[in-house]
Protein backbone atom coordinates (compact mmCIF):
# COMPACT_ATOMS: atom_id res chain seq x y z
CA UNK A 1 0.00 0.00 0.00
CA UNK A 2 1.39 3.42 -1.01
CA UNK A 3 1.28 6.14 1.65
CA UNK A 4 1.70 9.89 1.22
CA UNK A 5 4.73 11.12 3.15
CA UNK A 6 3.52 14.74 3.35
CA UNK A 7 0.34 13.64 5.09
CA UNK A 8 2.25 11.48 7.57
CA UNK A 9 4.86 14.10 8.43
CA UNK A 10 2.30 16.87 8.47
CA UNK A 11 0.34 15.00 11.12
CA UNK A 12 3.42 14.22 13.19
CA UNK A 13 4.61 17.82 12.94
CA UNK A 14 1.95 18.62 15.55
CA UNK A 15 4.41 17.17 18.05
CA UNK A 16 7.22 19.50 16.97
CA UNK A 17 4.81 22.46 17.07
CA UNK A 18 3.84 21.67 20.65
CA UNK A 19 7.41 20.96 21.68
CA UNK A 20 8.40 24.48 20.65
CA UNK A 21 5.43 26.26 22.20
CA UNK A 22 3.98 27.03 18.79
CA UNK A 23 0.39 26.91 17.57
CA UNK A 24 -0.81 23.69 15.90
CA UNK A 25 -0.15 23.71 12.15
CA UNK A 26 2.81 26.07 12.47
CA UNK A 27 5.07 23.51 10.76
CA UNK A 28 2.79 22.85 7.82
CA UNK A 29 2.01 26.58 7.48
CA UNK A 30 5.73 27.37 7.35
CA UNK A 31 6.31 24.73 4.67
CA UNK A 32 3.42 26.09 2.61
CA UNK A 33 4.51 29.71 2.98
CA UNK A 34 8.15 29.01 2.12
CA UNK A 35 7.14 27.03 -0.96
CA UNK A 36 4.84 29.78 -2.24
CA UNK A 37 7.54 32.38 -1.55
CA UNK A 38 10.11 30.43 -3.57
CA UNK A 39 7.85 29.84 -6.59
CA UNK A 40 9.48 31.15 -9.74
CA UNK A 41 13.04 31.05 -8.38
CA UNK A 42 14.83 28.72 -10.78
CA UNK A 43 17.86 28.50 -8.48
CA UNK A 44 16.10 26.27 -5.98
CA UNK A 45 13.94 23.14 -6.20
CA UNK A 46 10.55 23.76 -4.60
CA UNK A 47 10.62 20.19 -3.36
CA UNK A 48 13.66 21.01 -1.22
CA UNK A 49 12.01 24.11 0.23
CA UNK A 50 8.82 22.22 1.04
CA UNK A 51 10.53 19.38 2.95
CA UNK A 52 12.98 21.67 4.71
CA UNK A 53 10.09 23.74 5.98
CA UNK A 54 8.21 20.71 7.23
CA UNK A 55 11.26 19.27 9.00
CA UNK A 56 12.78 22.54 10.24
CA UNK A 57 11.97 21.79 13.90
CA UNK A 58 12.70 18.06 13.76
CA UNK A 59 15.83 18.28 15.91
CA UNK A 60 14.74 20.98 18.37
CA UNK A 61 14.07 18.43 21.09
CA UNK A 62 17.77 17.55 21.13
CA UNK A 63 18.69 20.26 23.65
CA UNK A 64 15.66 19.88 25.93
CA UNK A 65 17.59 18.63 28.95
CA UNK A 66 20.04 21.53 28.89
CA UNK A 67 17.32 24.11 28.16
CA UNK A 68 15.30 22.77 31.05
CA UNK A 69 18.21 23.41 33.40
CA UNK A 70 18.57 26.98 32.14
CA UNK A 71 14.83 27.71 32.26
CA UNK A 72 13.90 26.39 35.71
CA UNK A 73 12.41 23.28 34.10
CA UNK A 74 10.43 24.98 31.32
CA UNK A 75 12.39 24.21 28.17
CA UNK A 76 9.28 24.77 26.03
CA UNK A 77 8.84 28.30 27.35
CA UNK A 78 12.49 29.09 26.68
CA UNK A 79 12.30 27.82 23.10
CA UNK A 80 9.08 29.74 22.48
CA UNK A 81 10.70 32.96 23.74
CA UNK A 82 13.77 32.44 21.57
CA UNK A 83 11.61 31.66 18.53
CA UNK A 84 9.73 34.95 18.94
CA UNK A 85 12.83 37.13 19.25
CA UNK A 86 15.92 37.77 17.15
CA UNK A 87 18.33 36.38 19.72
CA UNK A 88 21.23 36.59 17.28
CA UNK A 89 21.45 40.26 18.31
CA UNK A 90 23.23 40.50 21.69
CA UNK A 91 20.95 43.18 23.11
CA UNK A 92 17.82 41.27 22.15
CA UNK A 93 19.29 38.05 23.53
CA UNK A 94 20.03 39.66 26.88
CA UNK A 95 16.62 41.30 27.07
CA UNK A 96 14.90 38.03 26.22
CA UNK A 97 16.90 36.06 28.79
CA UNK A 98 16.17 38.51 31.59
CA UNK A 99 12.46 38.79 30.75
CA UNK A 100 11.59 35.24 29.72
CA UNK A 101 13.93 32.61 31.18
CA UNK A 102 12.10 30.63 33.84
CA UNK A 103 9.00 32.82 33.66
CA UNK A 104 6.53 31.71 36.33
CA UNK A 105 9.15 29.88 38.40
CA UNK A 106 10.21 30.99 41.90
CA UNK A 107 12.63 33.99 41.79
CA UNK A 108 15.61 32.02 43.07
CA UNK A 109 15.12 29.29 40.47
CA UNK A 110 14.84 31.92 37.73
CA UNK A 111 17.98 33.67 38.91
CA UNK A 112 19.92 30.42 39.01
CA UNK A 113 18.86 29.60 35.46
CA UNK A 114 19.74 33.04 34.12
CA UNK A 115 23.16 32.89 35.74
CA UNK A 116 23.78 29.38 34.39
CA UNK A 117 22.83 30.43 30.88
CA UNK A 118 24.85 33.64 30.87
CA UNK A 119 27.91 31.85 32.25
CA UNK A 120 27.69 29.08 29.64
CA UNK A 121 29.12 30.74 26.52
CA UNK A 122 29.24 27.42 24.71
CA UNK A 123 25.51 26.79 25.09
CA UNK A 124 24.36 28.37 21.77
CA UNK A 125 26.87 26.33 19.78
CA UNK A 126 26.05 23.17 21.74
CA UNK A 127 22.35 23.79 21.03
CA UNK A 128 23.04 24.17 17.32
CA UNK A 129 25.10 20.98 17.20
CA UNK A 130 22.37 19.05 19.06
CA UNK A 131 19.60 20.35 16.84
CA UNK A 132 21.51 19.75 13.61
CA UNK A 133 22.73 16.26 14.52
CA UNK A 134 19.27 15.14 15.62
CA UNK A 135 17.64 16.60 12.51
CA UNK A 136 20.28 15.04 10.25
CA UNK A 137 19.90 11.55 11.68
CA UNK A 138 16.10 11.63 11.63
CA UNK A 139 16.04 13.25 8.20
CA UNK A 140 18.19 10.48 6.78
CA UNK A 141 15.87 7.87 8.26
CA UNK A 142 12.98 9.58 6.51
CA UNK A 143 14.75 9.30 3.16
CA UNK A 144 15.82 12.94 2.84
CA UNK A 145 19.05 13.70 1.04
CA UNK A 146 21.08 16.37 -0.72
CA UNK A 147 19.82 19.93 -0.39
CA UNK A 148 17.30 19.14 2.35
CA UNK A 149 19.96 17.67 4.64
CA UNK A 150 22.29 20.59 3.89
CA UNK A 151 19.51 23.00 4.86
CA UNK A 152 18.75 21.11 8.08
CA UNK A 153 22.43 21.37 9.02
CA UNK A 154 22.30 25.17 8.74
CA UNK A 155 18.97 25.97 10.39
CA UNK A 156 20.66 28.01 13.13
CA UNK A 157 22.95 29.89 10.75
CA UNK A 158 22.38 33.54 9.79
CA UNK A 159 22.89 35.64 6.68
CA UNK A 160 25.51 37.82 8.42
CA UNK A 161 27.56 34.82 9.60
CA UNK A 162 26.81 35.24 13.30
CA UNK A 163 24.83 32.00 13.50
CA UNK A 164 25.76 28.56 14.74
CA UNK A 165 27.42 26.09 14.66
CA UNK A 166 29.80 27.03 11.83
CA UNK A 167 29.16 30.69 11.03
CA UNK A 168 28.06 29.95 7.47
CA UNK A 169 27.04 33.21 5.82
CA UNK A 170 25.42 34.84 2.79
CA UNK A 171 25.29 32.97 -0.47
CA UNK A 172 26.96 29.96 1.16
CA UNK A 173 23.69 29.27 2.97
CA UNK A 174 21.42 26.82 1.12
CA UNK A 175 18.60 28.66 -0.65
CA UNK A 176 16.04 26.32 0.89
CA UNK A 177 17.19 27.38 4.35
CA UNK A 178 16.93 31.07 3.44
CA UNK A 179 13.36 30.72 2.22
CA UNK A 180 12.32 28.66 5.21
CA UNK A 181 13.84 31.08 7.72
CA UNK A 182 12.01 34.03 6.15
CA UNK A 183 8.76 32.05 6.22
CA UNK A 184 9.36 31.06 9.83
CA UNK A 185 9.95 34.63 10.97
CA UNK A 186 6.88 35.82 9.07
CA UNK A 187 4.67 33.09 10.53
CA UNK A 188 5.79 33.76 14.09
CA UNK A 189 5.48 37.54 13.71
CA UNK A 190 1.94 37.12 12.37
CA UNK A 191 0.95 34.86 15.27
CA UNK A 192 2.29 37.37 17.81
CA UNK A 193 1.28 40.72 16.31
CA UNK A 194 -1.01 40.06 13.36
CA UNK A 195 -0.44 40.88 9.67
CA UNK A 196 0.79 44.40 10.41
CA UNK A 197 3.75 42.97 12.37
CA UNK A 198 5.20 40.89 9.54
CA UNK A 199 6.85 43.52 7.31
CA UNK A 200 8.55 45.39 10.21
CA UNK A 201 9.94 42.16 11.66
CA UNK A 202 11.26 40.98 8.31
CA UNK A 203 12.77 44.43 7.77
CA UNK A 204 14.58 44.38 11.11
CA UNK A 205 16.14 41.03 10.29
CA UNK A 206 16.99 41.64 6.62
CA UNK A 207 20.75 41.61 6.06
CA UNK A 208 21.36 40.23 9.55
CA UNK A 209 19.36 37.08 10.16
CA UNK A 210 17.69 36.89 6.76
CA UNK A 211 18.69 37.10 3.12
CA UNK A 212 17.66 40.67 2.10
CA UNK A 213 16.77 39.44 -1.37
CA UNK A 214 14.31 36.90 0.04
CA UNK A 215 12.79 39.58 2.29
CA UNK A 216 12.37 41.88 -0.72
CA UNK A 217 10.71 39.02 -2.59
CA UNK A 218 8.30 38.49 0.34
CA UNK A 219 7.38 42.18 0.43
CA UNK A 220 6.62 42.08 -3.29
CA UNK A 221 4.18 39.21 -2.75
CA UNK A 222 2.94 40.20 0.69
CA UNK A 223 -0.84 40.32 0.08
CA UNK A 224 -1.06 36.75 -1.25
CA UNK A 225 1.44 35.40 1.26
CA UNK A 226 -0.24 37.03 4.24
CA UNK A 227 -3.48 35.29 3.29
CA UNK A 228 -1.70 32.00 4.04
CA UNK A 229 -1.02 33.21 7.59
CA UNK A 230 -4.67 33.73 8.46
CA UNK A 231 -5.82 31.63 11.45
CA UNK A 232 -7.86 29.22 9.31
CA UNK A 233 -6.54 25.69 8.80
CA UNK A 234 -4.06 25.37 5.94
CA UNK A 235 -4.02 21.57 5.93
CA UNK A 236 -5.59 21.11 2.51
CA UNK A 237 -3.52 23.92 0.98
CA UNK A 238 -0.37 22.41 2.49
CA UNK A 239 -1.04 19.05 0.88
CA UNK A 240 -1.99 20.67 -2.44
CA UNK A 241 1.27 22.66 -2.47
CA UNK A 242 3.53 19.61 -2.41
CA UNK A 243 5.77 19.72 -5.52
CA UNK A 244 5.06 16.21 -6.74
CA UNK A 245 3.53 13.55 -4.55
CA UNK A 246 6.06 11.54 -2.52
CA UNK A 247 4.61 8.09 -1.90
CA UNK A 248 6.25 5.59 0.43
CA UNK A 249 5.82 1.91 1.26
CA UNK A 250 5.55 -0.06 4.46
CA UNK A 251 9.31 -0.14 5.07
CA UNK A 252 9.50 3.65 4.91
CA UNK A 253 6.60 3.91 7.36
CA UNK A 254 8.63 1.80 9.77
CA UNK A 255 11.56 4.17 9.33
CA UNK A 256 9.32 7.16 9.98
CA UNK A 257 8.02 5.68 13.23
CA UNK A 258 11.60 4.83 14.21
CA UNK A 259 12.79 8.40 13.53
CA UNK A 260 10.05 10.00 15.61
CA UNK A 261 10.68 7.56 18.47
CA UNK A 262 14.30 8.72 18.52
CA UNK A 263 13.20 12.36 18.46
CA UNK A 264 10.65 11.91 21.24
CA UNK A 265 13.04 10.11 23.60
CA UNK A 266 15.44 13.05 23.47
CA UNK A 267 12.92 14.90 25.64
CA UNK A 268 14.51 13.59 28.84
CA UNK A 269 17.86 12.00 29.53
CA UNK A 270 15.95 9.30 31.40
CA UNK A 271 13.95 8.30 28.30
CA UNK A 272 16.83 7.14 26.08
CA UNK A 273 15.77 3.95 24.32
CA UNK A 274 12.41 3.73 26.10
CA UNK A 275 10.11 3.90 23.06
CA UNK A 276 12.13 1.35 21.10
CA UNK A 277 12.29 -1.02 24.04
CA UNK A 278 8.55 -0.81 24.75
CA UNK A 279 7.78 -1.35 21.07
CA UNK A 280 10.01 -4.42 20.80
CA UNK A 281 8.74 -5.98 24.02
CA UNK A 282 5.07 -5.44 23.15
CA UNK A 283 5.61 -6.80 19.64
CA UNK A 284 7.24 -9.95 20.99
CA UNK A 285 4.38 -10.34 23.48
CA UNK A 286 1.86 -9.97 20.66
CA UNK A 287 3.57 -12.70 18.67
CA UNK A 288 3.63 -14.86 21.79
CA UNK A 289 -0.14 -14.51 22.03
CA UNK A 290 -0.50 -15.57 18.41
CA UNK A 291 -1.90 -12.25 17.19
CA UNK A 292 -0.19 -12.60 13.82
CA UNK A 293 2.48 -10.61 12.03
CA UNK A 294 0.14 -7.82 10.89
CA UNK A 295 -1.19 -7.01 14.35
CA UNK A 296 2.27 -7.42 15.89
CA UNK A 297 3.57 -4.86 13.40
CA UNK A 298 0.79 -2.45 14.41
CA UNK A 299 1.74 -2.94 18.07
CA UNK A 300 5.38 -2.24 17.27
CA UNK A 301 4.65 0.96 15.37
CA UNK A 302 2.23 2.16 18.04
CA UNK A 303 4.88 1.41 20.66
CA UNK A 304 7.41 3.57 18.84
CA UNK A 305 4.95 6.48 18.83
CA UNK A 306 3.20 5.95 22.17
CA UNK A 307 4.99 8.87 23.85
CA UNK A 308 4.77 11.26 20.90
CA UNK A 309 2.81 13.78 22.97
CA UNK A 310 5.43 13.82 25.73
CA UNK A 311 7.24 16.62 23.88
CA UNK A 312 4.33 18.91 24.83
CA UNK A 313 5.27 18.59 28.53
CA UNK A 314 8.18 20.62 29.95
CA UNK A 315 11.23 18.47 30.62
CA UNK A 316 11.33 19.80 34.17
CA UNK A 317 8.17 17.83 34.95
CA UNK A 318 9.52 14.57 33.51
CA UNK A 319 12.76 15.06 35.43
CA UNK A 320 11.32 16.35 38.69
CA UNK A 321 12.87 14.39 41.58
CA UNK A 322 9.88 14.87 43.90
CA UNK A 323 6.10 14.40 43.62
CA UNK A 324 4.14 16.38 41.04
CA UNK A 325 1.45 18.84 42.04
CA UNK A 326 -2.14 18.38 40.87
CA UNK A 327 -1.63 20.99 38.13
CA UNK A 328 1.59 19.32 37.00
CA UNK A 329 -0.14 15.94 36.83
CA UNK A 330 -2.83 17.45 34.62
CA UNK A 331 -0.20 18.61 32.16
CA UNK A 332 1.48 15.20 32.16
CA UNK A 333 -1.85 13.46 31.64
CA UNK A 334 -2.48 15.50 28.50
CA UNK A 335 0.48 14.00 26.69
CA UNK A 336 -1.51 10.92 25.72
CA UNK A 337 -4.23 13.20 24.33
CA UNK A 338 -1.71 14.91 22.07
CA UNK A 339 -0.37 11.54 20.93
CA UNK A 340 -3.89 10.48 19.99
CA UNK A 341 -4.68 13.75 18.25
CA UNK A 342 -1.51 13.81 16.14
CA UNK A 343 -1.96 10.23 14.94
CA UNK A 344 -5.62 10.70 14.04
CA UNK A 345 -4.74 13.59 11.73
CA UNK A 346 -3.44 11.09 9.16
CA UNK A 347 -5.67 8.24 7.90
CA UNK A 348 -2.56 6.08 7.58
CA UNK A 349 -1.55 6.65 11.22
CA UNK A 350 -5.06 6.68 12.71
CA UNK A 351 -5.13 2.88 13.21
CA UNK A 352 -2.21 3.31 15.63
CA UNK A 353 -4.09 5.82 17.78
CA UNK A 354 -6.30 3.31 19.60
CA UNK A 355 -3.17 1.61 20.92
CA UNK A 356 -0.61 4.44 21.18
CA UNK A 357 -3.06 6.97 22.58
CA UNK A 358 -4.37 4.58 25.25
CA UNK A 359 -1.14 3.21 26.70
CA UNK A 360 -1.82 4.96 30.00
CA UNK A 361 -5.44 3.86 30.33
CA UNK A 362 -6.25 1.20 32.93
CA UNK A 363 -8.98 -1.43 32.97
CA UNK A 364 -10.42 -0.07 36.22
CA UNK A 365 -10.68 3.49 34.86
CA UNK A 366 -7.79 4.84 36.92
CA UNK A 367 -5.63 5.74 33.92
CA UNK A 368 -5.56 8.74 31.58
CA UNK A 369 -6.41 10.72 29.50
CA UNK A 370 -9.94 9.38 29.02
CA UNK A 371 -10.12 7.54 32.33
CA UNK A 372 -12.10 4.76 30.66
CA UNK A 373 -10.54 1.33 30.20
CA UNK A 374 -13.71 -0.66 29.72
CA UNK A 375 -13.01 -1.58 26.09
CA UNK A 376 -9.25 -1.42 25.63
CA UNK A 377 -8.15 -3.35 22.54
CA UNK A 378 -5.48 -6.01 23.03
CA UNK A 379 -2.73 -3.91 21.35
CA UNK A 380 -3.32 -1.15 23.92
CA UNK A 381 -3.31 -3.70 26.76
CA UNK A 382 -0.01 -5.14 25.59
CA UNK A 383 1.58 -1.73 25.25
CA UNK A 384 0.32 -0.67 28.68
CA UNK A 385 1.90 -3.74 30.27
CA UNK A 386 5.13 -3.35 28.29
CA UNK A 387 5.35 0.34 29.21
CA UNK A 388 4.95 -0.38 32.93
CA UNK A 389 7.54 -3.16 32.88
CA UNK A 390 10.10 -1.21 30.86
CA UNK A 391 9.66 1.98 32.89
CA UNK A 392 10.29 0.02 36.08
CA UNK A 393 13.58 -1.31 34.72
CA UNK A 394 14.73 2.22 33.84
CA UNK A 395 16.07 4.90 36.15
CA UNK A 396 13.87 7.91 36.74
CA UNK A 397 14.61 11.19 38.51
CA UNK A 398 12.63 10.11 41.58
CA UNK A 399 13.87 6.50 41.87
CA UNK A 400 16.55 4.07 40.82
CA UNK A 401 15.87 1.37 38.25
CA UNK A 402 14.25 -1.78 39.60
CA UNK A 403 15.63 -5.22 38.93
CA UNK A 404 13.94 -7.43 36.37
CA UNK A 405 12.34 -9.51 39.12
CA UNK A 406 11.10 -6.47 41.03
CA UNK A 407 9.71 -5.00 37.80
CA UNK A 408 7.89 -8.27 37.13
CA UNK A 409 6.37 -8.10 40.60
CA UNK A 410 5.07 -4.58 39.96
CA UNK A 411 3.49 -5.72 36.71
CA UNK A 412 1.92 -8.78 38.33
CA UNK A 413 0.56 -6.70 41.21
CA UNK A 414 -1.11 -4.21 38.86
CA UNK A 415 -2.66 -7.06 36.91
CA UNK A 416 -3.91 -8.67 40.13
CA UNK A 417 -5.49 -5.35 41.14
CA UNK A 418 -7.42 -5.22 37.87
CA UNK A 419 -5.54 -2.24 36.51
CA UNK A 420 -3.73 -4.15 33.77
CA UNK A 421 -4.86 -7.10 31.68
CA UNK A 422 -3.72 -10.41 33.18
CA UNK A 423 -3.26 -12.02 29.79
CA UNK A 424 -1.26 -9.08 28.41
CA UNK A 425 0.90 -8.92 31.54
CA UNK A 426 1.77 -12.60 31.33
CA UNK A 427 2.59 -12.28 27.64
CA UNK A 428 4.91 -9.35 28.35
CA UNK A 429 6.65 -11.22 31.17
CA UNK A 430 7.11 -14.23 28.93
CA UNK A 431 8.53 -12.02 26.16
CA UNK A 432 10.92 -10.45 28.69
CA UNK A 433 12.24 -13.92 29.56
CA UNK A 434 10.55 -14.50 32.94
CA UNK A 435 9.80 -18.15 33.46
CA UNK A 436 12.69 -19.25 31.23
CA UNK A 437 15.43 -19.29 33.83
CA UNK A 438 17.53 -16.18 33.61
CA UNK A 439 15.14 -13.27 33.11
CA UNK A 440 17.02 -11.37 30.43
CA UNK A 441 20.26 -12.14 28.65
CA UNK A 442 23.09 -9.90 29.82
CA UNK A 443 26.72 -9.41 28.96
CA UNK A 444 29.11 -9.44 31.86
CA UNK A 445 29.36 -5.64 31.77
CA UNK A 446 25.59 -5.35 32.24
CA UNK A 447 24.53 -4.70 28.65
CA UNK A 448 21.71 -6.72 27.16
CA UNK A 449 22.72 -9.56 24.94
CA UNK A 450 22.08 -8.65 21.31
CA UNK A 451 18.61 -9.66 20.20
CA UNK A 452 17.37 -10.69 23.64
CA UNK A 453 13.62 -10.35 23.96
CA UNK A 454 12.36 -6.87 24.68
CA UNK A 455 15.81 -5.30 24.64
CA UNK A 456 16.85 -2.07 23.06
CA UNK A 457 19.25 -4.20 21.05
CA UNK A 458 16.40 -5.96 19.27
CA UNK A 459 14.91 -2.56 18.45
CA UNK A 460 18.26 -1.41 17.14
CA UNK A 461 18.37 -4.36 14.80
CA UNK A 462 15.19 -3.03 13.17
CA UNK A 463 17.19 -0.05 11.91
CA UNK A 464 20.14 -2.10 10.78
CA UNK A 465 22.56 -0.76 13.38
CA UNK A 466 24.58 -2.92 15.71
CA UNK A 467 27.78 -2.90 17.71
CA UNK A 468 28.95 -0.53 20.39
CA UNK A 469 31.62 1.43 18.55
CA UNK A 470 34.31 -0.41 20.56
CA UNK A 471 33.42 1.45 23.75
CA UNK A 472 34.95 0.05 26.90
CA UNK A 473 32.67 -1.00 29.78
CA UNK A 474 33.67 2.17 31.67
CA UNK A 475 32.93 4.35 28.64
CA UNK A 476 29.49 2.77 28.38
CA UNK A 477 28.88 3.65 32.03
CA UNK A 478 29.99 7.24 31.42
CA UNK A 479 27.85 7.44 28.29
CA UNK A 480 24.69 6.42 30.15
CA UNK A 481 25.20 9.23 32.67
CA UNK A 482 26.27 11.66 29.96
CA UNK A 483 23.05 11.19 28.02
CA UNK A 484 21.06 12.25 31.09
CA UNK A 485 22.67 15.68 30.81
CA UNK A 486 24.94 15.46 33.85
CA UNK A 487 28.13 17.51 34.07
CA UNK A 488 31.56 15.89 34.28
CA UNK A 489 31.66 16.62 38.01
CA UNK A 490 28.27 15.01 38.57
CA UNK A 491 29.25 11.93 36.56
CA UNK A 492 32.52 11.69 38.44
CA UNK A 493 30.67 11.73 41.76
CA UNK A 494 28.22 9.06 40.60
CA UNK A 495 31.00 6.74 39.40
CA UNK A 496 33.53 7.61 42.12
CA UNK A 497 36.18 8.68 39.60
CA UNK A 498 37.84 12.03 38.91
CA UNK A 499 36.26 14.69 36.65
CA UNK A 500 39.43 14.59 34.55
CA UNK A 501 38.91 10.87 33.93
CA UNK A 502 35.29 11.54 32.95
CA UNK A 503 36.43 14.23 30.53
CA UNK A 504 38.93 11.81 29.00
CA UNK A 505 36.23 9.16 28.50
CA UNK A 506 33.77 11.72 27.14
CA UNK A 507 36.22 12.89 24.49
CA UNK A 508 36.70 9.28 23.38
CA UNK A 509 32.94 8.61 23.32
CA UNK A 510 32.21 11.63 21.13
CA UNK A 511 35.07 10.75 18.81
CA UNK A 512 33.94 7.13 18.41
CA UNK A 513 30.34 8.21 17.83
CA UNK A 514 31.43 10.90 15.37
CA UNK A 515 29.16 13.55 16.94
CA UNK A 516 29.49 16.79 18.90
CA UNK A 517 26.38 16.86 21.09
CA UNK A 518 24.73 14.96 23.92
CA UNK A 519 21.72 14.41 21.67
CA UNK A 520 23.90 13.02 18.91
CA UNK A 521 25.68 10.57 21.18
CA UNK A 522 22.35 9.56 22.75
CA UNK A 523 20.83 8.76 19.36
CA UNK A 524 23.96 6.87 18.36
CA UNK A 525 23.83 4.81 21.57
CA UNK A 526 20.11 4.01 21.33
CA UNK A 527 20.53 2.66 17.81
CA UNK A 528 23.23 0.34 19.09
CA UNK A 529 21.26 -0.97 22.04
CA UNK A 530 23.54 0.48 24.70
CA UNK A 531 20.73 1.23 27.17
CA UNK A 532 19.22 -1.53 29.19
Amino acid sequence: MALRLAELLGALSLATDLGNGLAPEHGVRMALLATRLAEGDTRVALRDVYWTGLLRYLGCNGFSVEESRFAAGNDIGLRAAFVRNDIGRPAVFMRTVLAEVGRGAPPLARLRGVVDLLTSPGAPRAHAHAQCEAALLCGRKLGMEGAVLEALLTIDERWDGSGMPNGTAGEALPLAQRYVEAARVAAVAHSVGGPQAVAPELGRRAGRHLDPGVVERFNGRAPALLDLLAPDSVWDAFLAAEPGMWLIGEASLDALCDAFALMVDLKSGYFAGHSHAVAALARDAALGLGLGEGEAKLVWRAGLLHDLGSVAVPTGLWDKPGPLSAAEWERVHLHSYWTDRALRRSPALAPLADAAGRVHERLDGSGYHRGDGSALPMPARLLAAADVYRACTETRAWRAALSADASAQVLQAQAAQGRLCQRAAQAVLAAAGHGRGRAIGMHEDGRRAAGSAGSAGSAASESGDSGDGDLSPREIEVLRWLVRGLTNKEIAKALAISPRTVQHHTIHIYAKAGVKSRAGVGLWAVQRGLFR
